[in-house]
């Protein structure tokens, strides 16, 4: 299922918190405003001065008063005045689309780097689709509409002011016919563009499942063909863009009917002024002169377009405000990790360190009390929990779905933070130092690898941005990993694909492996790292591992217990709490839940092995 937003919330009213954030944010491009603006307001009066130009000089003195010799200077005045109008709109959309380009970064940019900050804790409950549509449509969203929108609103204005002073001088009791439609044009845009906007968001959420089904086809077609549903998703998918047809038809036709309501009004206006202003050229020495009637009726057509805008705008400036509103949402948030002032002050933050100020980490561990809970609300994952680890001791972490394994690794690398007691790092509160000096020391390898568009060269990289072909190749080589890479096309430059779609589970995994290795990270945390990978390339990493672990604190999410075997430390862990710990000889002398657990998985590995052997003869 696919959820669909409520983008957008019409009855909100303007917000002037909301719009002085949005207006901070534009600080920085206020010159670009400055001369957007000012491009604009000088077309408004440019193109009153083309208007002026062919009604006095071509209708009146040429025309009716038959001054021929005027034709040459009307024709280089009249080509100068278009060029010159040309260049101001070419000047101003260049720079609001300078504004627009320059904003969407600054603000994609900022929610992006939030992002990179916030704790795992913000993740677990936050959609992915939705932190995408944050950081991508509602920021290009909100830069589209306060860049154009505010050159709009400048360029309406100066444009109404001038009209209506134009108009109204001309002809004072004439001009009551624009007066009047104003008015009626304004409520039917009010009108029309909500309905426009509420049927546009009926077209966009079917647009959207239309995507999603399609998405859900090409990736399930493996399982739908091995089903047999081939015949019902067609069906359904029928079924939905039939829908999105009939939806959009409504709307187009709502929007039709609009601008054809619109175009018939304006039409009723120019034509009664042509009426009544022809008449009134008829008048025995009337002033209202034929070349009059035409800067009249000109003006007035120009009157409409800006008074549709402001229509438009007031909608547009409500979109924005829903989308900057969950803009500075994300913004805002308040990180539930966070280091203090005084430790700041001394080690930095992530973007200023003070890595001189750095010490090195030993890696001894302990946890003292330490109790931890999601929630507020929710269960204690953690109580009175109690643990020491020397520095380079492996420590191996069993137990069922939903036991603590994850939660216990998570609080040692300060994804998440104790709620009750403390956690010691070479015999001090990890908390004293910063977040950055402990993942800096860190290496993490998760059970679902995810690697990057790019070469496997700079995925390994990405565990240290400076390092060297030799380093990468002696980080593979540890892994077991390098022959295999010598044998692709391109060796170390090969492509990895999205996501790393073109290398098997097994050979992402040794990848991410090496990535965290190249570091040389003082605590390395493998969680379920080795349940991928399947017998041959288990084997190949059970050999490197015991390399790897040496004089590095470590601990291990172990599924397969036979990878396990070897470490300083083995704990079993139920409901948060530490049943059995050991080594592996000792709690298999003492025939507990680890013997039990050990003994049933061996059983089926070995079982497997001769089913697998049969199945290959």
């Amino acid at each position: 299922m696919y959820e669909e937003f409520d983008e957008y919330d019409l009855k909100e009213k303007i917000d002037l918190k909301i719009w002085v954030k949005i207006f901070a944010n534009l600080k920085p491009f206020w010159l670009l405003i400055v001369l957007a603006s000012g491009f604009i307001g000088i077309l408004a009066v440019a193109e009153l001065g083309l208007n002026l130009l062919v009604a006095e000089v071509a209708l009146k003195e040429i025309i009716e008063n038959g001054k021929a010799e005027l034709i040459p200077g009307f024709v280089v005045g009249l080509s100068v005045l278009v060029v010159f109008i040309g260049i101001l709109v070419f000047l101003f959309i260049f720079f609001g689309a300078r504004i627009e380009v320059y904003f969407f970064r600054a603000m994609s940019s900022k929610v992006f780097d939030k992002l990179q900050i916030l704790p795992f804790a913000y993740y677990d409950t936050s959609n992915v689709g939705w932190l995408l549509a944050r950081t991508t449509s509602d920021t290009q969203r909100l830069a589209e509409i306060v860049s154009w929108g505010a050159i709009d609103i400048i360029w309406s204005i100066f444009s109404l002011i001038a009209q209506l002073v134009i108009i109204l001088f001309i002809e004072p009791i004439l001009s009551l016919i624009m007066v009047v439609l104003v008015p009626t044009m304004l409520i039917i845009g009010v009108f029309y563009r909500r309905l426009l906007i509420k049927w546009s968001r009926k077209v966009r959420k079917l647009n959207s499942r239309v995507t999603g089904a399609v998405n859900e086809g090409i990736m399930g077609a493996k399982t739908t063909k091995s089903l047999g549903l081939e015949s019902k998703n067609s069906s359904k998918f029928f079924k939905l863009t039939n829908e999105f047809r009939t939806t959009s038809f409504k709307t187009s036709i709502i929007n039709s009917s609009y601008y054809q309501i619109i175009a018939i009004l304006t039409g009723v206006a120019i034509s009664l002024s042509f009426y009544f202003g022809g008449l009134m050229t008829l008048i025995p020495g009337s002033l209202f002169t034929v070349a009059t009637l035409y800067y009249f009726i000109k003006s007035s057509m120009n009157f409409f377009e800006p008074v549709l805008n402001v229509a438009r705008i007031s909608n547009d400036m409500k979109f924005a405000q829903v989308c900057a509103k969950r803009v500075f949402d994300i913004l805002e948030l308040k990180s539930s990790i966070q280091d203090t002032p005084e430790v700041i002050e001394k080690y930095g933050d992530t973007n200023n360190p003070k890595k001189e100020n750095w010490e090195e980490l030993i890696g001894d561990l302990e946890f003292e009390n330490v109790g931890f809970h999601y929630s507020s609300k929710g269960p204690e994952i953690l109580e009175n929990f109690n643990l020491k680890i020397k520095a380079g001791q492996s420590v191996a972490i069993v137990g069922e779905t939903g036991a603590g394994k994850s939660t216990l690794v998570n609080l040692v690398c300060r994804f998440y933070e104790a709620t009750e007691g403390r956690i010691l790092i070479d015999n001090r509160d990890y908390r004293e130092r910063s977040v950055d000096w402990l993942h800096s020391n860190l290496g993490y390898v998760l059970q679902s690898p995810q690697l990057f568009s790019g070469s496997i060269k700079e995925n390994v990289k990405y565990g240290k941005l400076n390092a060297s072909d030799e380093e990468v190749i002696k980080a593979c080589q540890a892994v077991g990993v390098h022959d295999y890479i010598l044998k692709l096309e391109n060796a170390y430059d090969t492509l990895v694909g999205e996501g790393g779609n073109r290398l098997s589970l097994g050979q992402k995994q040794l990848i991410s492996f090496a990535r965290a290795l190249i570091a040389n990270p003082r605590i390395l945390v493998l969680d379920e790292a080795t349940s991928s990978i399947d017998t041959e390339t288990e084997f190949v990493i059970k050999e490197a591992i015991q390399t790897i672990l040496k004089d590095r604190t470590s601990f291990v999410i172990a599924h397969r217990l036979s990878t396990i075997v070897n470490s300083d430390l083995i704990l079993l862990i139920d409901n948060g709490k530490i049943i059995e710990r050991g080594t592996h000889q000792e709690l298999m002398r003492a025939k507990g839940k680890y013997y039990s657990l050990y003994t049933n998985q061996f059983v089926q590995e070995e079982v497997e092995k001769l089913v697998n052997e049969k199945v290959a003869i």
